[in-house]
């Protein structure tokens, strides 16, 4: 059995051994997301069979996605949307407390257990000392952390367990564009208890519906193109769909693509996409070196994965973008010329 943070694992079992007999409360970040959907599925069993907690719910801060309503009846998940009267609250895929939404206040103003079991990058310098993180960006998903606390816990997962965790991977790592050999492993060994995995995304992929379709219509038409040398970076904003947008932007042939909207009044909503190529060769974590720096920098948050990230902030669309521009081109040590269309 090989798995790829053998002490993190080892640590986050005799955490979780400590929660026996408690009233425990899964929580996903605002809206859910595949990942963090079926991450907290196969947390839910290993809780109860393992460490034998009864009393486990879900919840799903703010309203589910469409995506997250489709994996919740699909796995026949009940939310749940009274936090009061639990011990401890487990919070999963969650880099930044701010991400919990609506339930932030109730979850950290309490005097209750909090553990936090992530992977993104810098997740455990984002809270308080006084909260358990559990934290690898190593791992590609969080569903490839459970399966290994699963395998090293010696649980035998059934069908639905299997599915649940492919679906997280699947989708964590851009439909297995950017799974590596550790990863790939993993999803053979699941799909070796009879996942049928193109059945199951058949039943769980939403067709794009008109509005995100415009909106990035919309992004293309509005981004401006720099170019860094051989890299092009493009900048656009849209009110809605921005990490769908910058995703978009990608696939068009950008190198690295900032996606902005604004929530309200000079508060900002933004997404961040880079290729494989950019990350790989530039080095910059757009988690840690983009999203979280600027977003902090600026009144907000943010954080994510190396070649996908989001942060929030306060500041106007032109003031964001040149400290964009800026940022990059310390890091890359290269002046942006502004490409026309």
């Amino acid at each position: 059995m090989s798995m790829r943070d053998e002490r993190l694992i080892s640590l986050l079992v005799k955490e979780l051994q400590r929660v026996s007999g408690l009233r425990v409360s899964i929580l996903t970040h605002a809206g859910g997301d595949p990942d963090s959907i079926c991450s907290a599925f196969v947390l839910k069993k290993i809780l109860k069979e393992i460490f034998q907690v009864e009393d486990v719910s879900i919840s799903v801060p703010e309203s589910p996605t469409s995506h997250t309503k489709a994996l919740l009846e699909y796995f026949s998940i009940d939310l749940a949307k009274n936090l009061q009267d639990i011990d401890v609250y487990l919070v999963v895929d969650v880099g930044s407390p701010e991400q919990l939404g609506e339930y932030c206040k109730i979850v950290f103003e309490e005097d209750k257990k909090v553990i936090v079991i992530d992977h993104h990058s810098d997740t455990e310098n984002r809270y308080s000392p006084n909260v358990k993180v559990y934290s690898s960006d190593s791992y590609q998903s969080l569903c490839e952390l459970i399966y290994d606390l699963a395998e090293h816990l010696e649980l035998e997962l059934d069908l639905k367990d299997a599915e649940a965790l492919l679906i997280g991977i699947y989708y964590d790592t851009v439909r297995l564009s950017i799974a590596d050999t550790e990863t790939s492993r993993k999803i053979c060994r699941l799909i070796d208890k009879g996942v049928n995995l193109s059945n199951v995304l058949s039943r769980l992929e939403l067709g794009m519906d008109n509005s995100e379709r415009i909106a990035r219509l919309k992004g293309a038409a509005r981004m401006k193109i720099y170019r860094f040398g051989d890299w092009l970076i493009v900048i656009t904003n849209v009110k809605r769909f921005q990490s769908s947008v910058a995703r978009s932007l990608i696939l068009l042939g950008a190198h690295l693509a900032l996606a902005v909207g604004e929530v309200e009044k000079d508060w900002l909503r933004a997404s961040i996409r880079a290729s494989q190529e950019f990350v790989e060769q530039s080095r910059i974590n757009l988690g840690v070196d983009l999203a979280a720096k600027i977003g902090s920098s600026l009144g907000g948050y943010g954080g994510g994965h190396s070649s996908a990230a989001h942060f929030e902030c306060r500041a106007n669309l032109e003031d964001l973008s040149n400290r964009f521009i800026e940022e990059l081109s310390q890091m890359l040590n290269l002046k942006p010329e502004v490409v026309e269309v």
